[in-house]
């Protein structure tokens, strides 16, 4: 079912889009003045036009249509001051009206019975809307906690995340992302649960809250957060119930890890404007259908930009059904303003899809920085550097550098 996207903006310091709710509300109030004057100026032209005509050709009666269109529209005082104007004007034309007293007086019985109905009808709606409206309040704090901000920058990359929701009620649905700066190795997840509405909300929260407390473990693996996190989506998955997700992990020596279960493999642009899919040596099934989780390692530079999704953002098809391609947006991701390229992207994401989507984006642009060099580092560097080619690995560990030690081959 298609419908209008709410866009949401996840990071620290970026812009976000508007509240239409805030922009709108000056043009509704005037909206609404404007339709009452209509209404009173039409009911009064109406029984001046019965009055002065033929006062038996419109019975009283028929001048409730005014408050009754008004209790669709206006609250209960405007409704209230237009109903009563309704009588007056009523009275007057029944007044002016030849006839038996008992036919008048159940047309203006009619008349006030209508006059009372509409005013209580615009109550009513008037308290359906704020109990709707207190709701929504409620539904946003709870998404705002489903899905927190994402910082701006972590070590040796700057992030740039937007998300958009199929629903025109809601602001996070079924895609997850989540990002844990970490001490030093900043890690995160980007993913898609099957299926829509609140059960897909519910475990996506499930998937989310499990990566973060991983992560918040010491000495895990990303492998092994991984594996944490499925066997928390596959205690409260139904039986066809999945989540497609991607683990990466960033070493600010120049090394991402990634872990791919059933989802679309990041891409990567590297600084001479190349964008190609890092393509992992494994691909697992999905978090939830008891996946083989294994890790690929890739090297990257500074400058490159990463560009993580879901799959909503490749399903977004043209009038024509085209589907959305990343691959003729290269310009827009180069923008040097990391956030302006996110924007940018959904910009012509929206244009490309007529401002309609069949399922959730969820996008986190990472563009990776100059990791800070510490004095063991170059430490290390200069004793690899001064001693003989087949004695610079006990120089390394002997300068008590693991991580460069460690650092798997690259692919």
């Amino acid at each position: 079912m298609s419908a209008r996207v709410r866009v949401r903006s996840v990071s620290a310091g970026q812009r976000s889009a508007p509240d239409p709710s805030a922009s709108a509300q000056w043009p509704t109030e005037r909206a609404r003045r404007v339709v009452g004057l209509v209404l009173v100026v039409a009911i009064t032209m109406v029984a001046a036009a019965g009055y002065l005509i033929r006062p038996d050709l419109m019975p009283a009666a028929w001048l409730a249509v005014g408050p009754l269109l008004a209790s669709l529209v206006l609250f209960p005082r405007g409704t209230a001051l237009l109903a009563g104007w309704a009588v007056v004007l009523g009275i007057g034309l029944a007044v002016g009206q030849p006839g038996r007293l008992a036919m008048l007086a159940s047309h203006l019985s009619v008349l006030l019975l209508l006059a009372a109905f509409a005013v209580v009808n615009s109550a009513l709606r008037a308290a359906a809307k704020r109990r709707i409206s207190q709701v929504r309040a409620v539904a946003r704090v709870a998404q705002s906690a489903i899905l927190p901000e994402v910082p701006a920058t972590v070590t040796a990359g700057r992030l740039a995340s937007r998300y958009l929701s199929a629903s025109p009620e809601a602001r996070v649905g079924g895609d997850l992302l989540e990002v844990v700066p970490g001490p030093g190795h900043p890690r995160w997840l980007i993913g898609d649960t099957r299926g829509k509405g609140l059960p897909a909300v519910r475990l996506a929260s499930v998937a989310m809250t499990s990566f973060r407390d991983a992560c918040a473990q010491p000495g895990l693996s990303l492998p092994e957060i991984a594996r944490v996190v499925d066997g928390s989506v596959s205690r409260a998955a139904g039986e066809e119930d999945f989540v497609t997700a991607v683990f990466a992990e960033l070493d600010p020596h120049g090394w991402l890890q990634l872990v791919v279960c059933g989802h679309p493999p990041p891409l990567r642009l590297t600084a001479d404007g190349d964008l190609r899919p890092l393509t992992p040596s494994v691909f697992a099934t999905p978090l939830g259908l008891h996946p083989d989780i294994q890790a690929s390692t890739f090297t990257v530079s500074a400058g490159d930009r990463l560009v993580f999704y879901t799959d909503g953002l490749l399903e977004a098809r043209d009038r024509a059904g085209r589907y959305f391609r990343l691959e003729d947006w290269v310009d827009t991701l180069r923008l040097p303003d990391l956030q302006a390229a996110a924007d940018q992207l959904l910009s012509r994401l929206m244009a490309h899809a007529r401002r309609k989507l069949d399922d959730d984006v969820a996008l986190l642009l990472l563009e990776v920085t100059p990791s800070p060099v510490s004095p063991d580092d170059d430490l290390a560097r200069g004793l690899a550097t001064a001693a003989p080619a087949g004695a610079q690995d006990s120089a390394l560990a002997a300068a008590g550098s693991p991580g460069l030690i460690a650092l798997p081959p690259a692919r």
